[in-house]
């Protein structure tokens, strides 16, 4: 099962990423991956959003709330604890903290962001962001050890992403930028456009997360069954997607995809851990013809290394996949080149 190319609405048995799996309390047995993860920004909306959804499902053994906020974190834990009994999924051990003793955990999810720029673009503040990921590298290093996982939801995810892969010394093959929501946009302007029940949409939006973005318009299908969209259609749909940010700018939320995001974490960590395909921002190392970088490809997690899928890509979009590695690599370099 592809992520995003055949519904969300599908939950898929989780299995084992490494074939053995413990109990937890509560009555169900959860895979043994990731045995832990930290949320570093815990105290934020998307941090705490995030690790309440990954208690709440169980999804990882030890879960480490990380902030310079230490008593909302605190507050959190004991919120979501309370929330973890209601749902009747205790196996998850909430830690308010870094580990004490300096151990690495299986994921890393880097949600500590600075305000999102109500009238620009995602990169208006990537050298802000830059600045807060220089300052916590040390930290991504340590807590990811030698074979953990980094995930990051800071924007943009792309060039971040490229940007701790240059800074860090972690190999690029454990690191990547969500890009879930994307997809989700993409299959609700093309529901809106065919009047169709978005839960029967299937398809996936790749690319940079936010200038290149590459639609598959060649891979859509309704209930299953493919569909076309005449250009006037795909116009309107692309319409719909690149107005989204300035849609939700102009109502001036002061808060991001609070609910959005944590849920499509949940759902990629999932898919992770059974080894599905899904859309993540991932490194194009190894890719015939396409510079260095991350973008958001079809991606399965196999050995603690992200690979691509280029098999399920339409040929058609090529091209475009390769304009967003252009642009998101020289993205990167540009913004490296202006905080040295």
């Amino acid at each position: 099962m592809v992520l995003g190319l055949h519904g969300l609405h599908h939950q898929r048995e989780r299995t084992s990423m490494h074939g053995d799996e413990f109990p937890e309390s509560g009555g169900r047995t959860a895979a043994a991956w990731p045995r832990s993860a930290a949320v570093i920004g815990a105290a934020g909306l998307i941090g705490s959003g995030v690790s309440e959804r990954l208690a709440e499902n169980s999804q990882a053994g030890d879960l480490y709330m990380i902030d310079l906020n230490e008593n909302l974190v605190r507050a959190h834990a004991i919120d979501i604890a309370e929330t973890q009994v209601i749902a009747g999924n205790t196996r998850t051990r909430l830690h308010p903290r870094r580990p004490e003793d300096g151990t690495a955990v299986d994921l890393v999810v880097l949600a500590a962001s600075i305000p999102e720029v109500p009238d620009g673009d995602r990169r208006d503040f990537l050298a802000a962001n830059l600045r807060l990921l220089g300052t916590l590298t040390p930290m991504i290093r340590s807590l990811a050890g030698d074979s953990g996982i980094v995930m990051i939801l800071s924007n943009p995810v792309d060039i971040l992403a490229d940007c701790l892969a240059q800074t860090s010394g972690i190999d690029p093959a454990r690191i990547c930028g969500y890009s879930l929501n994307d997809t989700v946009r993409f299959r609700m302007a093309v529901a809106k456009e065919l009047g169709a029940d978005v839960g029967d949409v299937g398809g996936l939006m790749l690319g940079e997360h936010g200038g290149h973005q590459v639609p598959l318009f060649e891979a859509l299908t309704v209930k299953g069954a493919p569909v076309r969209l005449d250009a006037g259609q795909q116009a309107r749909v692309m319409e719909d997607v690149n107005g989204w940010f300035a849609r939700w700018s102009a109502l001036k939320p002061g808060r991001s995809t609070g609910w959005a995001t944590p849920a499509g974490v949940s759902r990629i960590v999932q898919a992770m851990a059974d080894g599905s395909v899904h859309p993540a921002a991932i490194w194009t190392g190894g890719l015939e013809d396409m510079p260095e970088t991350f973008i958001a490809l079809p991606a399965v997690l196999e050995a603690g290394r992200f690979a691509a899928r280029p098999d399920l890509l339409p040929a058609g979009a090529r091209d475009g996949l390769r304009a967003a590695a252009t642009s998101v690599a020289e993205a990167a370099r540009a913004a490296l080149a202006a905080i040295r």
